[in-house]
């Protein structure tokens, strides 16, 4: 069995599944819980996955020095079953790995960086291979993802990101939507917390109240509504990554990250980078519009 340790944003979770699809033999992956029981269903076709919440109290108490000294029968026998630790929240040097080898003695312990040292230039997810392998993880064949989508759905565009320098800008946006409009595409634009709560008032309702824009809340909403389209617009963020591994057509918005590294991964996935990584600016409507798939 394999236990995996991961807590980070969105995007970063979602590129480690990947790797979670290489692996051989059962999962139990430890993460917010809303991220592994999502990833449980994205997963559970090809492996099976088992979900834990990383916030469980003694999960938390592994990052003490010293401790725990004791854990219930449930974590006890999941240490004692593990023949691979993969973590992604641990240096491997720390009180969080010295805990953990005390509680798993018989397992490999493999520690994943999340993100790659400045100059590496290779996709994370095969930055986590390369590391996987180096430690003697064994992998499997990749297991692909199908390219999906709903053909009489309707296309979800997402203006948002958790960084602000990521986000194209929403007067460009506000274009791109009234020229999908024009060609009689059907539109969902979608919100999340970042956009609700950075915002303000008058733009959020008229995105809501003119534009029809559903703010989702949870993953689980935001995985319904993906479930439900036919192709998927936004910019490097956790949601574009989500829609991209969930095989949909996905016109990903890149401008200060390298899609290099940080390119979503899916079967149908269109990335509109500049030359060099620079301000989102660069990006001019026309050339969204070019890309982004047909319906029907």
């Amino acid at each position: 069995m394999n236990v995996i340790f991961h807590y980070g944003a969105l995007g970063d979770f979602v590129l480690t599944l990947p790797i979670l699809r290489r692996l051989v033999g059962p999962v139990t992956l430890v993460s917010a819980w809303e991220r592994a029981t999502l990833a449980a269903t994205l997963l559970g076709g090809d492996i099976k996955v088992s979900p834990m919440d990383i916030q469980m109290w003694e999960f938390i108490r592994l990052h003490a020095e010293g401790g725990p000294t004791s854990v219930s029968p449930a974590i006890g026998e999941l240490f004692s079953e593990a023949q691979h630790v993969i973590s992604f929240v641990s240096t491997g040097k720390d009180a969080w790995a010295n805990n953990v080898a005390r509680l798993a003695q018989k397992a490999k312990h493999i520690y994943i960086d999340p993100r790659p040292p400045e100059g590496v230039t290779e996709h994370i997810s095969k930055w986590h291979l390369t590391q996987s392998k180096e430690q003697g993880l064994k992998i499997g064949e990749p297991t692909e993802v199908v390219a999906t989508g709903n053909p009489s759905g309707p296309v979800v565009v997402h203006p948002g990101s958790g960084g602000v320098d990521k986000c194209w800008p929403i007067e460009r946006y506000e274009m791109l939507v009234r020229g999908l409009l024009e060609r009689g595409t059907s539109l969902l634009p979608l919100l999340g917390e970042a956009e609700a709560e950075r915002w303000p008032k008058d733009r959020l309702d008229h995105w809501v109240r003119q534009k029809g824009a559903r703010v989702f809340g949870t993953l689980h909403e935001l995985h319904a509504a993906l479930s439900d389209a036919s192709a998927y617009i936004g910019n490097d963020s956790g949601p574009t990554h989500l829609a991209a591994q969930m095989g949909l057509p996905t016109v990903a918005l890149f401008g200060p990250t390298d899609p290099r590294v940080w390119a979503p991964v899916g079967p149908s996935v269109t990335v509109l980078a500049p030359n060099r990584p620079e301000a989102m600016g660069w990006l001019e409507v026309e050339q969204v519009l070019d890309a982004c798939p047909d319906q029907g």
